[in-house]
């Protein structure tokens, strides 16, 4: 099998906590809310934070359920967006993380990040954990087309494309099994899934889980490593 040449990461609950992101957009939401229809603020935020942990970050109408919950016009989700794409809460890597990544560019390995998710808020997120540094491409899979996020597999042929390297030669690390594997795994890439945060406990079909579990990211340079220095 080819040496790993490149690792491509998910960013959401891989390079970081995004549990800190959404919960201080939730403050910033409960606020306007509040002012618009006069529900005490942390009656909004508490409902936000339950729905979430409920529905997980995957549903895709929390704040329209949110907005007709308080009696207001749907039309208000559009600053709802604008709130939740601009937020500025102080975000950290988890621990290691810097350093895993720096460990692998001075091994000559190329990085690529990519991501689902509303564009503004995606960017929003690598501008507040300062990860443009590191990677040698990010593509945000919203931006490749209608349909198209993971786990479509034209965003990972896309980073494939601008890192110059073939799949074989390539490793993706992810989290969510709902997302992050199958498009990678039909273009033959190798899969890693990081076994912590939301995602944890939820066990799909076998073509939707990766080859390899880890509960440590920076296990990532120890799998590189053994691939590289064995060929498995």
């Amino acid at each position: 099998m080819s040496k790993v040449c490149a690792v491509i990461f998910d960013l959401d609950n891989v390079l970081y906590d995004e549990k800190d992101y959404f919960l201080a957009a939730f403050e910033k939401i409960a606020a306007y809310l509040s002012e618009r229809c006069g529900i005490p603020e942390q009656k909004i935020y508490d409902k936000l934070v339950c729905d979430f942990k409920d529905k997980s970050s995957l549903y895709p109408r929390l704040f329209n359920d949110l907005i007709a919950d308080c009696g207001l016009d749907q039309k208000v989700i559009n600053e709802i967006l604008v709130l939740f794409s601009s937020v500025k809460p102080d975000l950290r890597l988890f621990s290691g993380s810097e350093d895993l990544l720096l460990a692998l560019k001075k091994q000559g390995i190329k990085l690529g990040l990519v991501t689902n998710g509303n564009v503004c808020t995606q960017k929003n997120k690598v501008r507040l954990l300062r990860v443009e540094r590191f990677f040698d491409s990010i593509i945000y899979a919203r931006e490749v087309g209608v349909g198209r996020e993971k786990p479509d597999p034209e965003a990972y042929r896309l980073m494939l494309k601008a890192l110059g390297v073939g799949a074989e030669e390539t490793i993706c690390v992810g989290d969510n099994p709902f997302t992050d594997f199958l498009g990678a795994k039909a273009l033959g890439i190798r899969t890693v899934r990081l076994q912590s945060g939301e995602f944890r406990d939820v066990y799909l079909s076998r073509e939707h889980e990766a080859d390899v579990t880890i509960d440590a990211l920076v296990q990532v340079i120890n799998l590189v490593n053994k691939f590289n220095n064995t060929g498995q």
